[in-house]
């Protein structure tokens, strides 16, 4: 019985390309209907040809359109470069939450040492902006009370972290004295984003909106979340960038609830 090579005439080095060139060459060679009209029986015959030619055909184009066999040190060297690349694709992976943050328009970081202070010991800046439910708010209006402003956005990972603690200490120091103002860096946020936040973080003390910018430049904050903690005086005490610890934040408003420095 001839083989699927023998069949097509092919050599065992042919390629892709030649078995497809002799595989149309020889079944329009075959085509039963050229010799139809002549003889039937030629034409039976070239019936059965073609199915020859088709069954070679079929068994021989898989193997010829495999990739060539490489030689062992090829072969571990491909190896090596496919387990490189899927290295670096899960690196890359694992980074791109990270690239996000760093992409924001501010970043979120940790405290910046004697810049972030620099206000600390001064009276708070004054300021009036609208809150989320359309009231006007000032500092002034908490003049005697202890006050702590905190800088945020709803983009921010450690604000949305931080915030029920600050909800926590609220509610705890409220009836004495203690207010929070969470501003809103609105001017790169939006007014939607900070009603459905407080909604879903059940924020109980007001949320400001800063439109412009010009609070969070005021006081001096460049990275989110900044939190100044001011005393019954209206001075800025404690100037806290990054994310507020609740147990350290407690001591300090009571501390000066009591009339006292934290």
């Amino acid at each position: 019985m001839a083989t699927a090579y023998e069949t097509l005439g092919l050599g065992l080095d042919a390629t892709r390309a030649e078995l497809e060139r002799v595989y149309r060459e020889r079944r329009a060679a075959y085509d039963p209907a050229r010799v139809a009209e002549v003889d039937a029986e030629l034409a039976a015959l070239a019936t059965i040809r073609q199915a020859e030619l088709e069954l070679a055909y079929r068994s021989l184009r898989p193997a010829l359109t495999m990739p060539p066999r490489l030689e062992p040190e090829q072969e571990r060297r491909r190896d090596r470069e496919l387990l490189i690349a899927l290295l670096t694709l899960a690196l890359l992976a694992a980074l791109v939450p990270l690239l996000r943050e760093v992409a924001r328009p501010e970043r979120t970081a940790v405290a910046e040492g004697a810049a972030a202070a620099a206000l600390t010991g001064r009276l708070a800046p004054e300021f009036t902006l609208e809150a989320s439910d359309g009231t006007q708010v000032s500092l002034s209006d908490y003049k005697g009370q202890v006050v702590l402003v905190n800088i945020w956005a709803t983009w921010c990972p450690p604000c949305v972290r931080e915030t029920p603690r600050l909800v926590e200490v609220y509610e705890e120091y409220k009836a004495q004295g203690f207010v929070i103002l969470g501003i809103n860096t609105t001017y790169q946020d939006k007014r939607e984003a900070v009603a459905t936040f407080a909604v879903e973080q059940s924020v109980s003390y007001p949320l400001l909106l800063d439109m412009d910018g010009a609070v969070g430049t005021a006081f001096g904050a460049r990275l989110l979340p900044t939190s100044y903690l001011i005393d019954r005086d209206g001075k800025i005490v404690v100037t806290k960038v990054g994310e507020v610890d609740a147990a350290q934040l407690r001591e300090q408003v009571a501390a000066l609830l009591r009339g006292k420095k934290p």
